[in-house]
């Protein structure tokens, strides 16, 4: 009887390494202006920004959208940060598990555009966290930072 492999190996050709060579679509987004809390307009119109302005606006969502909350989102989108607030934990277990949830939420939802985040910072103060740290992009570095209530 002869051997049945089963692990086949599959042969590499022009065609599947071009399909693993995609490139990644540039990050799209409507700008957004941080301070109004609206988005920015151009002679009476929204307009798209690109690269790591598009980024940190992904960003900027993906942190204000409580995780499991919001009907209209996928379980896996959001973050759990907002858990954290009035819990009675310690600054140590606050900080561990807040860097656990940035991470977690990055890599359920931006994993293709944020492969890092570097010089993480939580402070719980008066009932106020702020979170802050760098995404490391395709793009170069994104510097991000946010009051969570």
């Amino acid at each position: 009887m002869a051997e049945v492999d089963i692990f086949p190996f599959i042969e590499a050709t022009e065609e599947t390494i071009e399909e693993l060579e995609t490139e990644l679509p540039l990050a799209k987004e409507y700008a957004w202006d941080f301070d109004k809390q609206d988005f920015r307009y151009k002679n009476g119109k929204m307009f798209f920004v690109f690269g790591n302005e598009a980024i940190k606006i992904w960003l900027w969502k993906l942190f204000k959208t409580v995780r499991f909350r919001e009907v209209i989102f996928t379980w896996d989108y959001g973050s759990e940060i907002t858990e954290l607030i009035g819990r009675g934990y310690t600054q140590d277990l606050i900080n561990s598990e807040a860097e656990r949830y940035i991470r977690e939420a990055i890599e359920y939802n931006l994993s293709d555009y944020v492969t890092d985040i570097n010089e993480v910072e939580i402070v719980f103060f008066d009932n106020l966290l702020t979170i802050s740290f760098t995404a490391i992009t395709p793009y170069g570095e994104v510097e991000y930072s946010e009051q969570v209530a």
